[in-house]
């Protein structure tokens, strides 16, 4: 497709990796650089924490959706092909469908309660979709069957700062798997927990080596094992998902 190649081929540039295309960028990062008269979109976020952006936000990423929709699925024949976004957060977990609507509900709660927050107010809606999970892969989360996903999603860049943002997701991550046995999505944020200075972090060691099975960890570890005998693929967060639990 003639338009969507122009896309990823085009060129943009950000204060540290400097220029690249479009596709390399979106690999790596998730969220292109966008700029509008020549400033970036999230500096551009970030100057503005104290205005009350939050409503407006969070309205127009609904009403917005047909004309978005529309628009790419004319240009590059995939309405849910979204090119150009601030960078975002985003958590996801999957619940058994009879548990869906709790779970929303939760987290709207948890929303409207921010309203008053000078630290940090939701800007976002939150996002949930059916999906029917197949067996066909050993490290999934969940087994095989109808699920629904449960997202939060929210700018960072309008929280007063990181902590601000992290304290209420970890209230809603709490809830979805303590009261509601979820379980994440692998490739979005998890696992938050209080530091030992009371700061809250994401990918907390005792939580994101419970996500999968002995049995799991141990298929997946002979058959890694095989492919990467020098290890040299054996780093980063990926082996904590395969370490035991202390």
């Amino acid at each position: 497709h003639e338009e969507y190649e122009k896309l990823m081929n085009m060129q943009v540039k950000d204060g540290i990796h400097g220029h690249m295309t479009w596709g390399e960028a979106a690999r790596r990062d998730g969220s292109p650089p966008i700029k509008i008269a020549s400033v970036d979109v999230n500096d551009f976020l970030g100057s503005m924490k104290r205005l009350p952006l939050a409503r407006v936000m969070s309205k127009q990423a609904i009403v917005q959706i047909p004309n978005m929709a529309a628009k790419l699925n004319g240009k590059y024949n995939d309405g849910f092909f979204l090119t150009h976004s601030p960078a975002a957060l985003a958590a996801a977990y999957f619940v058994h469908p009879s548990k869906g609507f709790e779970a929303m509900d939760f987290l709207r709660r948890v929303q409207l309660n921010s309203t008053n927050d000078k630290d940090f107010m939701w800007n976002l809606p939150g996002e949930f979709r059916f999906i029917n999970v197949q067996d066909s892969a050993v490290l999934q989360p969940v087994e095989p069957g109808l699920w629904f996903n449960a997202q939060m999603i929210s700018f960072a860049d309008l929280a007063k700062n990181d902590q601000a943002w992290k304290k209420d997701f970890k209230v809603v991550e709490d809830y979805w798997i303590n009261e509601l046995g979820a379980k994440p999505h692998m490739g979005k944020l998890m696992g938050f927990r209080e530091q030992d200075n009371g700061e809250v972090e994401p990918f907390a060691d005792e939580y994101v080596c419970t996500i999968y099975s002995n049995e799991q960890k141990q298929a997946f570890s002979s058959y890694r094992e095989q492919m990467d005998p020098d290890g040299l693929f054996a780093t980063g967060l990926g082996m904590k998902f395969l370490a035991p639990c202390a």
